[in-house]
């Protein structure tokens, strides 16, 4: 059996780096998905997660997180900057393909949280007093972009990020800024911004962020 599992997980990997990047729709990987689940395996497409300041004097960065492996999650570390970071680490948002958490409820032990406030439809809109920072919880959807299904521990307020367009299954950001509260209680600003890399590949949600 660990034979038949081994030679599925690299077909599945020939099949990613030789066919070319997905420009949307994670239905494809709902199997490996499960399979890595089980077998603790991730597999990701080439790419660092990477943080540049793209206004220093207004303290926003813009970050893009290599979340393609579907079978694991990427932690990021907002409070020293935007890098990756592990599960034991004190990191603020994890990220699993168009999955978001923070640091909190379900998704993990520290004091994090995430909300949105209707009116704030970008990142300068986000002031820290926008509204109540909700902990993660257990989250299921039926259709509407990546798998057909999903079930995760994730936010709530970043659930439905996105717009998915059935036809050319492309997600795209909703006009929102949202609040996110760190693991150690902190406050940032943040605005998904992109889902996708230079070549159109899946699974690298971008983001413009502050500290506020």
């Amino acid at each position: 059996m660990k034979t038949l599992y081994s030679i599925f997980i690299i077909f599945m990997a020939t099949l990613t780096v030789f066919c070319g990047p997905s420009t949307g729709g994670d239905d494809g990987l709902a199997i490996l998905a499960a399979l890595e689940d089980g077998g603790g395996g991730c597999i990701k497409a080439p790419g660092d997660t990477t943080t540049t300041p793209n206004s220093p004097s207004a303290g926003v960065n813009t970050t893009r997180v290599n979340a393609t492996a579907s079978g694991c999650w990427a932690y990021i570390d907002l409070k020293a900057g935007g890098v990756e970071t592990t599960k034991s680490g004190t990191w603020d948002l994890r990220f699993k393909r168009f999955v978001i958490g923070t640091n909190s409820g379900t998704s993990g032990s520290e004091n994090g949280g995430s909300c949105f406030n209707a009116g704030d439809t970008n990142l300068a809109g986000v002031t820290g007093g926008d509204c109540t920072p909700q902990v993660d919880e257990l989250m299921s959807q039926t259709g509407g972009g990546g798998f057909g299904t999903a079930t995760e521990n994730a936010s709530p307020a970043l659930w439905d990020w996105y717009d998915y367009n059935g036809t050319t299954h492309i997600l795209t950001p909703k006009a929102r800024g949202y609040l996110i509260q760190g693991s150690d209680g902190s406050f940032f600003g943040l605005e998904v911004t992109d889902y996708y890399d230079g070549a159109s590949t899946s699974g690298f949600p971008t983001f413009k962020w502050k500290t506020l």
